[in-house]
């Protein structure tokens, strides 16, 4: 293998993964392709132009939908009861044209099965490669190795992408759906004898009551594979002899309707903050959270078509998914806060105050030498391919940002743990070590995380750097079932080891049985960052885009308080953050755990403020008491005049300190109306009336998708990666259901 393989690897495999946009994709597969004309690749093959194939594809789409329309609405017309889906006395005409669009879409749909076999089955070989092989012969590493090249070529030869897959899938699936229609409405042949539907014996598909967004295309079991010879175990005989991409696969692909009650998913309960009145509850304190997990996770929900659990949604965690024009400190402080108050999109007789909290950065060259353990789950919960397949792509990529200061070390676990890969520098060859030993990895077995984990924090401590960064990875579903298993024993553990400077971030993975809780819990109180990957595109946003702000942790123990002026605030609410409210009297003391903060890493906070002298919101309260009388009231002393609205204090620690430091800010001014606002603040909105739907919250229930899309339109401007523009294509997900 030549010197740039891995790096052709990694593009393909980027090419071929859901997540990229298109203009990235083609982008991606031109760089291959001029790797390959190059001769940098031991495969010379020229990858076919994209556009004229997708332009015939396009056209005859196009041409196919014309004359399907046209035949439909000559029938409308012509017989008005076909479209109350009464079927007419048949014609001969009429049955030939019907037969001849039965036969177009039988062609369709044939071609839309070929193409999810092939890319279903590039994927599988690229994912796999040698990984199956026990003890594999000479020959046996050849010939894998020969039929991994075969493969990646035909994938640039056909211009297949996973993009390509899931609209496949999805038009195979619609395509199914509405030939099967037609042939129910096919009158009967007169010279069968008998008035029988061409579909009577046809096998059942879903019909329009089961949404297609809710349906995926399940692979048949690999005893239905043809043409698979036991006795050789390299991965081409897996798809049959004689044919790159098989004679079998996904032909026999069925649709399967999401059984959600085979989800285990855990979510943590959550408490939204309710409305406080400053004459009662002048402080609101809450811990920092820069998590994204509960983004990720959503958009993964709704691209499955999978209902959303209320707990599942974080607000806090969707608004920092995103990225927001904050200037960084440049008078030496931790940090700096920056302020915007306007009126409330949803409710123009309130305000909305936006606080923006900026980490210093650390320049990429300047980052301290790192220890990291990669704590692996690779038991059988693993197997799935959005799962321990994309652990170790997502992996790959940090390995490629590390130099030779840094090591690196993998302890696995399923039934028992065990150390694969002791604490190596990655040098060149101890890079390659590390990225062999990862493609050894396999699922399978029950799932002793609790002994992974503390193998691992062990490892950590044996390799600690003073000065350095000393972190566990941990990668997996969370499905513990074996050993330390419950939360608040691993939470006394993590909390443990970070007093140790020793701390936790987790990538979760996978769907079905995720265990949300356990992983916001353990990095909650682990000093770290939790993270859901749900493809190789979010791992790409996670360990290169801010590569810093997820290793290297600037301040610990985060805490904003914010004190609200009576005089100018009649009540208010803070949004989202609703496992992070403190008591007042934390905020001071430092033995109480907060978030943290990496370099670089921004922190958005909404307040929705109703203004002094205006209707409060009901927010509760007790009724006066019948049979005793209670303390008098105190009246509460009157406001000092000023026409500041409030002071944000923020406290934090040294990452190997234990004394806090403050800094505070005022915010003054008049409000700008939501409209005139800084497109920033008018996206963030979005976001957390996204987030403020999902929950049912009662203010924005009567307040349609569509006009939240719009609300995050201006947004777009400042969309260098396409993150927002994704947010709105989901907002457009979930107006297509509740249509």
């Amino acid at each position: 293998m030549k010197p740039n393989q891995d790096q052709v690897e990694d593009q393909l495999l980027d090419a071929l993964l859901h997540e990229q946009n298109r203009s990235d994709r083609e982008q991606a597969l031109a760089n291959i392709e001029a790797a390959l004309n190059g001769g940098s690749s031991p495969f010379q093959v020229k990858a076919r132009p994209l556009w004229p194939r997708r332009l015939g594809i396009i056209a005859a789409s196009v041409a196919i939908g014309g004359m399907i329309a046209l035949w439909m609405t000559a029938n409308r017309k012509e017989n008005p009861l076909l479209a109350m889906n009464e079927v007419p006395k048949s014609s001969a005409q009429q049955r030939e044209e019907l037969q001849e669009a039965i036969r177009v879409l039988e062609d369709r749909v044939e071609e839309r099965r070929k193409v999810l076999t092939t890319i279903s089955r590039t994927k599988k070989i690229i994912y796999h490669g040698d990984s199956k092989l026990s003890a594999p012969t000479e020959e046996q590493q050849r010939k894998a190795e020969q039929r991994r090249e075969e493969t990646k070529t035909a994938a640039l030869e056909r211009s297949i992408d996973e993009t390509d897959y899931a609209d496949a899938q999805r038009d195979f699936l619609a395509d199914q759906e509405e030939l099967r229609q037609l042939k129910l409405k096919q009158p009967a042949d007169p010279s069968a004898g008998a008035d029988q539907s061409l579909a009577a014996n046809e096998p059942r598909q879903p019909l329009p009551s089961e949404p297609l967004a809710r349906l995926r295309v399940v692979a048949p079991p690999a005893t239905e594979i043809a043409g698979r010879d036991k006795s050789d175990s390299t991965v081409g005989d897996d798809f049959g002899a004689g044919d790159s991409f098989g004679k079998e696969g996904l032909s026999k692909a069925r649709a399967m309707p999401i059984d959600e009650s085979q989800n285990t998913e855990r979510y943590g309960a959550l408490i939204d903050p309710n409305w406080q009145r400053p004459t009662e509850t002048p402080l609101s304190t809450f811990s920092i959270d820069v998590d994204t997990a509960s983004y990720s996770n959503i958009r993964r929900m709704i691209r499955e078509g999978r209902a959303i659990p209320t707990d599942a949604v974080r607000i806090e965690e969707c608004i920092n998914a995103f990225k927001y024009q904050y200037e960084p400190p440049t008078d030496g402080k931790a940090f700096a806060v920056h302020t915007e108050l306007a009126t409330c999109p949803w409710n123009e007789n309130n305000l909305l105050v936006k606080f923006g909290v900026k980490g210093r950065e650390i320049a990429r060259e300047k980052r301290p030498v790192s220890n990291l353990v990669f704590l692996i789950d690779v038991s059988g919960s693993m197997q799935d391919s959005n799962k321990l397949p994309l652990v170790k792509e997502s992996l790959k990529l940090l390995l490629h940002e590390l130099d030779e200061r840094d090591s690196v070390s993998y302890v696995v676990y399923a039934g028992s743990e065990g150390v694969v890969l002791a604490p190596t520098k990655m040098t060149e060859s101890g890079r390659v070590e590390a990225l062999q030993a990862l493609e050894k990895l396999e699922a399978g077995g029950s799932t002793n995380g609790g002994a992974g984990i503390t193998r691992a924090y062990q490892l950590a401590l044996e390799n600690f750097i003073e000065g350095g960064v000393n972190r566990v990875i941990l990668a997996s579903d969370g499905d513990f079932n074996v050993g330390v298993t419950g939360q608040d024993a691993l939470v006394s553990l993590v909390k443990e080891r970070a007093a140790k400077n020793i701390y936790l971030s987790a990538l979760a993975f996978g769907t079905g049985n995720l265990n949300d809780s356990m992983f916001e819990a353990i990095s909650n109180d682990g000093n770290g960052n939790y993270f859901y990957i749900d493809g190789i595109r979010e791992a790409r946003k996670v360990f290169l885009e801010n590569l810093t702000g997820s290793l290297i942790t600037i301040a610990k123990d985060v805490k904003i308080q914010v004190e609200f002026n009576p005089a100018k605030v009649g009540s208010y609410r803070l949004i989202g953050y609703a496992n992070r409210v403190l008591k007042d009297e934390d905020f001071n003391n430092d033995k109480v755990d907060a978030g943290d903060i990496g370099a670089g890493h921004t922190v958005t906070a909404f307040y929705e403020i109703v203004p002094a002298g205006m209707p409060l919101p009901n927010a509760g309260g007790v009724d006066p008491l019948k049979y005793q009388k209670g303390e008098p009231q105190v009246k509460a002393p009157a406001a000092e005049p000023s026409d500041e609205w409030l002071t944000l204090k923020l406290r934090h620690k040294h990452p190997e300190g234990d004394i806090s430091a403050l800094q505070e800010s005022v915010l003054k001014g008049t409000a700008t109306p939501w409209q005139e606002s800084g497109t920033d603040f008018q996206f963030a909105a979005a976001v957390a009336m996204f987030g403020m739907k999902l929950r049912g919250m009662e203010e924005v229930s009567e307040y349609p998708w569509d006009s939240v899309r719009q609300l995050g339109r201006p947004g777009l401007r400042d969309d260098k990666n396409e993150d927002r523009a994704e947010f709105l294509q989901l907002i457009g997900e979930l107006e297509k259901r509740s249509h």
